[in-house]
């Protein structure tokens, strides 16, 4: 019985131990910040394989969260009057610790 409490405590903590506590918090502009609402903002993993992505609110603001630590990269696009504004072919990259909320600030240009 006391093996059976140990196993169960062991498997608890390891389970613990591996959850997914990073988050990705920021804002993104475009058109000289006058454009801050509807950006698409797309993760990635260090692989530039896609996992997620999200819109901005009225303050510009995104956030990813429930990440596993690593390197990611963060772009965004927006179009504005017909005109597509992104962050280029150089997406942010960005590297989450677990239990670590990392801020970035993501600017998009005029292509």
């Amino acid at each position: 019985m006391k093996k059976l409490l140990y196993l169960f405590i062991f498997v608890f903590a390891v389970a613990a131990c591996s959850k997914n506590d990073g988050s990705i918090i920021g804002k993104a502009s475009a058109d000289g910040g006058n454009v801050v609402q509807g950006i698409t903002v797309k993760l990635y993993n260090e692989e530039a394989n896609f996992i997620s992505e999200t819109t901005t609110d009225s303050q510009g603001d995104f956030a990813f969260h429930g990440l596993e630590a690593g390197n990611y990269y963060v772009a965004a696009t927006i179009t504005v009057g017909g005109e597509i504004w992104d962050t280029g072919n150089t997406p942010q990259m960005v590297y989450v610790g677990d239990e670590i909320v990392k801020e970035v600030t993501l600017t998009l240009n005029k292509k």
